[in-house]
């Protein structure tokens, strides 16, 4: 079980990194907001690639940080029926939601996002009003990256779900933050 422990560090610090890497992006998308404000208001500059960063920022930071947040237990949940089952119950069902339904739809993103992100590159496509940003394929490229990321959350949720599951006493909770599993 010491071996899935390590493999689930592995992947939640994969997420970790990723998690940052957006923190980091969330102070640069701040900087341009801020600019754009300031540009507009006060200079009568702007363009309309300032407002596609923006947009690219805010998306990236949104895909790159689900992993993350995935492994601290901040991702919405609707557990009206799920409340009412034991605690092991909701472990076997969170392993179950990862297997059946998390991992598949994950893999469908990855795979299809990486052809979305090679053919924008293939095409060199850009912005569509020609005044923005050019290179459209880095954003569609953060697409599968994300998918990867949320991946590595997903399992290291899953193998310390499982470690649980089997008794083993080294964790009582599969996140960092915020257990959901209180009896």
């Amino acid at each position: 079980m010491l071996v899935l422990l390590r493999v689930s560090h592995v992947f939640e610090r994969i997420c970790i990194y990723a998690g940052r890497v957006a923190a980091l992006m969330l102070l640069v998308l701040m900087s341009v907001i801020i600019y754009d404000v300031f540009g507009r208001r006060f200079f009568n500059t702007g363009s309309v690639a300032l407002q596609e960063l923006e947009w690219h920022l805010h998306g990236a930071i949104a895909l790159l940080g689900f992993g993350y947040t995935y492994t601290r237990n901040g991702h919405v949940r609707i557990d009206l029926v799920q409340q009412h089952f034991a605690a092991r119950t909701r472990l076997w069902i969170e392993v179950g939601g990862i297997a059946l339904l998390l991992t598949p739809f994950l893999i469908a993103i990855l795979w299809f996002g990486f052809d979305f992100a090679q053919r924008s590159f293939v095409r060199n496509e850009g912005s569509t009003g020609g005044l923005g940003l050019s290179n459209r394929w880095i954003i569609k490229s953060v697409v599968p990256i994300s998918a990867i990321v949320s991946l590595c959350g997903a399992w290291s949720v899953a193998l310390k779900v499982i470690v649980i599951l089997s008794g083993t006493p080294k964790i009582t909770t599969p996140f960092k933050e915020a257990p959901l599993w209180k009896s």
